[in-house]
């Protein structure tokens, strides 16, 4: 934790230095997700600063350091497990470190992005690049987007070889202000990610005779996906507070669909003081490869010894692709300590529960979210 707090203080010295450019902006987060029974912790900090540079450009920098610790699903049902074979498989603290640069260029009716982002952690090391549009018309009360972008990852795989994939996508959406008080946002996207897709820490597991034993889950090294989102925001006069409702919508093409609907009120008190209660519901439906049973094979399954990502047959027991629904509920609450330094702080609580029939309860996790940031203004 000394090299995670050293590089912390790194992070925000810098920041600080550049804010004689003229930023508009400095802000720090820290999170933590904390799973019930001692499983999973993550402790995230998050800095950001904006500067406002000449000619209408812009320079945004978000910086994040993650350290994650505890213990996860392997791929073992819980019911099967013993002492040699834990269904919760420990894993030392993992430290990853990202960084999202982002550069804009905007005048009255066009806004232009480039970005570019790194993450890299022991095992997985990725760069993102993308270029969006905006195009402002109807009196700015029209936007239409575009943008494109690709992932570029180098994945540690079951053998412990570093493999490459990659994940192109493309967007398209608008934002209409229909009145004062209502605006609506659509937005749809499309990816195609190719490479090693699989979890190299998730297992499917065999019975022969009475010996259990784990092969790589497989994948396919191929997939698309479609995402349709939507967003409602509203100011209501009688309650003095915004509500915002959104909805999305994703499905691959083997199968995996996932629903998504999230509700966000804001509501000021006295003069200094901002209360949010939020509400996100998440239904998924298990893709065609997903089964969580133990194989009862007398001899092991000749294509689980070479498996084929661009053949198959493709198999997985990670319970994050079955069918079930999750609930998070929270609080943020908001002050303006001076007009430039705004606090909040939040509380959020994650539920999780299969709806099927096969995977153990006991693998879904539940979880306290807690939540502090600062803002300084300028």
């Amino acid at each position: 934790m000394k090299v995670l707090s050293l590089s912390l203080w790194l992070l925000l010295l810098r920041l600080l230095e550049i804010s004689s450019w003229g930023q508009n902006y400095l802000r720090g987060k820290y999170r933590e997700w904390v799973e019930d029974n001692d499983r999973v912790e993550v402790r995230s900090w998050y800095a950001e600063t904006e500067v406002a540079l000449e000619h209408d450009w812009s320079f945004e920098f978000l910086g994040t350091i993650d350290a994650w610790s505890g213990a996860t699903p392997n791929g073992l049902p819980p019911g099967h497990s013993n002492s040699t074979l834990p269904w919760l498989e420990n894993v030392p603290e993992e430290i990853r470190k990202a960084g999202l640069f982002t550069l804009t260029k905007g005048t009255q009716h066009h806004d232009i992005s480039f970005e570019y982002g790194i993450s890299d952690e022991p095992d997985y090391l990725s760069r993102s690049y993308a270029l969006t549009y905006s195009y402002k018309l109807a009196a700015d009360t029209l936007t239409l987007n575009t943008g494109f972008s690709i992932q570029d990852d180098s994945v540690k795989d079951f053998a412990g070889s570093f493999v490459d994939k990659k994940t192109p996508s493309f967007s398209a959406g608008l934002t209409r202000i229909l009145d004062k008080f209502t605006s609506v946002t659509f937005n749809f996207s499309y990816s195609w990610p190719k490479g090693y897709l699989s979890d190299p820490y998730k297992s499917v597991y065999h019975k022969i005779f009475n010996d259990i034993s784990g092969a790589p889950e497989n994948r396919p090294d191929e997939r698309k996906f479609f995402i349709f989102y939507s967003e409602l925001s509203r100011y209501l006069d009688f309650f003095k507070a915004g509500i915002h409702f959104s909805y999305r919508y994703f499905q691959d093409n083997h199968d995996l669909k996932g629903n998504t609907l999230a509700i966000e009120a804001n509501k000021q008190f006295e003069e200094n003081w901002m209360i949010s209660p939020r509400y996100r519901f998440y239904r998924q439906n298990q893709p065609s490869f997903y089964n969580p049973k133990i194989r009862t094979n007398k001899f092991f399954d000749t294509f689980m010894r070479t498996p084929n990502s661009s053949q198959g047959p493709f198999y997985s027991a990670d319970h994050r692709l079955s069918t079930f629904d999750s609930h998070a509920m929270g609080l943020k609450a908001s002050c303006f300590i001076k007009d430039d330094i705004l606090l909040d702080v939040s509380y959020d609580r994650y539920l999780t529960n299969g709806r099927d029939e096969l995977t153990d309860d006991r693998v879904y996790p539940d979880a306290n979210v807690f939540t502090i940031g600062l803002q300084w203004e300028y």
